[in-house]
C-alpha cells in the first residue's frame, strides 16, 4: 500500500490556504457587525460556506491516520498508543490555540469580538478575560484531536478484522449510521443551550464535545469514518475500485444534501444548529468525497508533473499548522502596524485581497522554512514527541520538503 498520497497534501494545503485568507478577510471586513444574516449577498454566503470546510480536514486525517494504522500493522509497537497521545497532543495544541492565538468569536447581538488573550493584547492594549464561550469552543483543532482519539480506540476493536475484505463495507455502513445519529445534535444543543443559560455546568462538560460549536464530535467523527473507509479501498490499489465506490457515494451525499438545503430555512450564516446546518453537513460530505476522489487521481493515479503553484499549496499541507496557529496574531500585529501609517477601513474586496496577501506570505515564507526542514514549528514539535511512540509520517514530510 502506498503511504503518501500528494493528492492529499494538495487538498490540506488548498483548505489551509484559504482558512488563512477567509479568516483573515472576515475578521477584517470593516462592517462585519452588519451584514444582514436573513439575506447576505452572494459573496458573503460564499466565503460564510466555504468557512465550514473543517470536515475536510476530518476526512483527510481520518484517511491519512488509517493508512499509517495500516502500514504499522503487524509491528511490534502499538501504534493504537501512538494515535492516543497524538489526539492527546492536538487537544493541547488546540486548546492553547484558541485561548492564546486564535480568532475572534463575532458577538452580533453586541458588535464586538470575543477574542483570544494574544489578539485582544494586540488589538485592545490588554488581555480581554477569558469566556466560557471560548473556553468551551470545540475548534477544528480540538475536532480533529477528539476524533484521532476515537479512531484509535476503534481501530483498538476491529484490529484483527481491520483487513477483512467485507470491512470497507462495514464501515461505509457505520458511518452512514453514525451521520444519522448526527442528527440528534439539533435537540441536543437546545439542550446544552439550556444548560448554559442556567450555569448547568456539568450538563455542559458531558455534552461540550459532543454537540458545542463549532466542530463535534456530532457529526465530525462520520467525516473522519468515511476517510477510514477510503483508506480501507485505497489499500487495494485500485483506482477503478475506489471510483466504483466513493463516485456514486459522493454524488448521493451530495445531491441529498443539496435538495434538503434547498427546502431548508435559509439559516447558514446564523450558524443555527437545525436542518440546514445538517443538509449542509450531508452535502459536505459528498463534496469533500468527490474532491479527495479528484485529487488522489490528479496526483497520485496519473503521471503528475510538480509545477510552482501545486508546490506551493503542497507546503501548506505538510507546515500549515503553524501558519494555522499564528496566523490571527499575525495579520493582527500587520493590521497594528498599518494602521499606524494611515486609517484603514477594509470593505470585502480590501478584506479579501489583505487576507490573500497574508496567505500569500505565509508561503513564500514556506519556500524560505522548507530548506530547513520547517524546523522549530508546531509541527516539528509535535514530530519530536511522537517519535518517541513510533514512526512520525509527518517528520519525513517536514524532513522531505516538496523541493
Amino acid at each position: 500500500m502506498k503511504h503518501h498520497y500528494l493528492g492529499l497534501d494538495f487538498l490540506r494545503g488548498l483548505g489551509i490556504f484559504f482558512v488563512i485568507t477567509l479568516h483573515t478577510a472576515f475578521y477584517f471586513y470593516h462592517d462585519i457587525y452588519d451584514v444582514d444574516l436573513n439575506n447576505p449577498t452572494p459573496i458573503i454566503t460564499l466565503i460564510g460556506f466555504l468557512l465550514m470546510f473543517a470536515g475536510l480536514f476530518a476526512m483527510i486525517s481520518g484517511l491519512v491516520h488509517t493508512i499509517q494504522y495500516i502500514k504499522h500493522l503487524n509491528e511490534d509497537y502499538s501504534r493504537t498508543k501512538y494515535m492516543l497521545i497524538s489526539g492527546s497532543l492536538l487537544l493541547v495544541v488546540a486548546y492553547l490555540y484558541f485561548l492564546f492565538t486564535g480568532p475572534g468569536i463575532i458577538l452580533f447581538d453586541l458588535r464586538s469580538m470575543d477574542e483570544s488573550l494574544f489578539v485582544s493584547l494586540i488589538n485592545q492594549g490588554s488581555f480581554q478575560a477569558l469566556t466560557l464561550e471560548r473556553i468551551f469552543y470545540v475548534d477544528s483543532l480540538v475536532m480533529l484531536g477528539l476524533n484521532i482519539l476515537l479512531l484509535a480506540l476503534l481501530f483498538k476493536v476491529i484490529k484483527k478484522h481491520l483487513l477483512k475484505e467485507k470491512m470497507p463495507l462495514y464501515l461505509l455502513i457505520g458511518a452512514t449510521l453514525f451521520m444519522a445519529l448526527s442528527y440528534f445534535r439539533i435537540p441536543l444543543y437546545d439542550i446544552y443551550l439550556n444548560a448554559k443559560d442556567n450555569n448547568q455546568y456539568a450538563i455542559m462538560i458531558l455534552l461540550n464535545w459532543f454537540v458545542a460549536k463549532n466542530n463535534p464530535i456530532l457529526p465530525f467523527y462520520a467525516f473522519a469514518l468515511f476517510g477510514a473507509w477510503i483508506a480501507l479501498l485505497l489499500n487495494k490499489q485500485s483506482f477503478k475500485l475506489l471510483k466504483k465506490w466513493v463516485l456514486p457515494v459522493g454524488v448521493t451525499y451530495f445531491i441529498v444534501g443539496i435538495l434538503g438545503y434547498i427546502f431548508a430555512p435559509e439559516t447558514m450564516l446564523e450558524r443555527s444548529i437545525d436542518l440546514t446546518w445538517y443538509f449542509i453537513m450531508v452535502a459536505q460530505i459528498g463534496l469533500f468525497m468527490l474532491m479527495i476522489l479528484l485529487a488522489l487521481y490528479v496526483f497520485d493515479f496519473r503521471e503528475h508533473h510538480s509545477f510552482f503553484l501545486s508546490k506551493f499549496i503542497m507546503r501548506f499541507g505538510v507546515a500549515g499548522l503553524t501558519a494555522f496557529f499564528f496566523e490571527s496574531v499575525f495579520s493582527a500585529l500587520i493590521f497594528k502596524v498599518l494602521n499606524l501609517f494611515v486609517k484603514i477601513e477594509f470593505g470585502i474586496p480590501g478584506a479579501i485581497l489583505y487576507g490573500l496577501s497574508l496567505a500569500i506570505l505565509w508561503g513564500l515564507f514556506f519556500i524560505i522554512w522548507e530548506k530547513k526542514s520547517y524546523r522549530y514549528g508546531v509541527e516539528y514539535f509535535m514530530s519530536s514527541i511522537l517519535m518517541r511512540f513510533g514512526e512520525s509520517s509527518k517528520r519525513d514530510k517536514l524532513e522531505k520538503g516538496q523541493s
